[in-house]
């Protein structure tokens, strides 16, 4: 199964008729999330279709274009039909479009198109959750938030079709642990991501949708077709709250540092390594600049791995320098503060110092 397929449905179209120009819509509303699709149909024989870079500030796709051609007592015509797509925020007005054919304008009417919200699909035979273990968080705090979809043994899916999901105000990112496996009378897929949550406040993720292709076995025919099913799951609410001022780090750290000796002549180079291990969100620890006067400083950019264990996030930080000198120096402490959930305080852990003696 993928993951992900963005595909494009253009559903049971109403339409309006201006001269030898069409509209057509597939609603005069739409689902938060989805795609908005409209196309514009013309038939002439010098035709021009307006330019259309943006609706409501969003950018416009073109997806699908076609021409044919029609003879009626002699008279040679085409007609055009291209379609259009993006992905609305908010309320909108569908914009008047201009069309020239044969030397004439013709417009469409202007269509007011509202945005609704998804609610979660009830049905015998599926259903679609996404959960979490924890909804009260602070900023950068992880967490693993779990799409479940089922449906019934006997329903014949052909393909199924995750939307791509929506979740602002939170970085994340799939985890390779994806599960297929029985329940009763249900197959259940399973998917994880890794949440971070990146602002205060009351937050919410969305209703995430699933597209599923169904064989229909009419037993009045012999023939057996398909249809599209659009699958809704439940929405999440969470309660976000800010870190202590000046704190960007949320979890356990332990920070430590080495030199490869602490004597060196004039013009040798001293190598500095600094290391930062623990759970949270390492990815935030910022660049480390060393405060030496009067010495060169060469440095790497900083080396992070991470990895997820029992679900939580975890991994090391290590950045290495390379300290030249021409007299004794210092390499002062480092230190790091991070928000330990566990004790409700800010932690704070620094390194050794080091003194360096160069020698003339």
């Amino acid at each position: 199964m993928k993951t992900y397929k963005f595909t494009i449905l253009l559903l049971l179209f109403i339409t309006n008729l201006f001269g030898n120009i069409k509209l057509y819509l597939p609603s005069n509303t739409i689902v938060k999330n989805e795609a908005f699709i409209f196309a514009l149909e013309a038939e002439g024989n010098d035709i021009s279709f307006p330019t259309i870079p943006l609706i409501d500030g969003q950018v416009i796709q073109e997806v699908a274009s076609s021409t044919s051609t029609n003879i009626i007592n002699g008279n040679v015509t085409k007609k055009i039909k291209k379609t259009y797509s993006f992905y609305p925020i908010k309320d909108f007005v569908l914009p008047s479009f201009e069309t020239q054919i044969d030397g004439n304008s013709y417009k469409t009417n202007e269509e007011k198109i509202t945005i609704q919200k998804a609610l979660k699909t009830q049905s015998n035979l599926f259903d679609f959750n996404i959960k979490t273990d924890n909804t009260d968080l602070y900023v950068g705090e992880n967490f693993i938030l779990t799409l479940v979809f089922k449906y019934k043994k006997d329903v014949d899916i052909l393909d199924l079709s995750f939307d791509k999901p929506s979740f602002d105000n939170f970085w994340y990112k799939q985890i390779d642990n994806s599960k297929k496996y029985e329940e009763g009378e249900f197959t259940v897929f399973e998917i994880n991501f890794l949440m971070f949550a990146l602002k205060d406040g009351s937050q919410k993720i969305d209703s995430l949708g699933i597209n599923a292709q169904v064989m229909d076995n009419n037993s009045y025919s012999v023939f057996s077709s398909t249809r599209n099913k659009k699958i809704y799951s439940n929405e999440l609410n969470f309660n976000i709250k800010s870190l202590p001022a000046n704190v960007n780090l949320i979890g356990n750290f332990d920070i430590s540092a080495s030199i490869d000796k602490q004597t060196a002549n004039v013009g040798e180079a001293i190598s500095f390594k600094l290391n930062i291990k623990g759970k949270g969100n390492i990815d935030d620890i910022p660049d480390i600049k060393l405060p030496i006067d009067d010495a060169t400083i060469y440095e790497n950019k900083p080396l992070v791995k991470t990895q997820i264990l029992n679900n939580e996030y975890s991994g090391e930080w290590e950045k290495v320098y390379s300290i030249i000198a021409n007299k004794s120096f210092t390499i002062p402490s480092i230190k790091i503060d991070y928000f330990d959930k566990n004790l409700s305080k800010t932690i704070s852990k620094q390194t050794d110092i080091f003194n360096i003696e160069v020698l003339d």
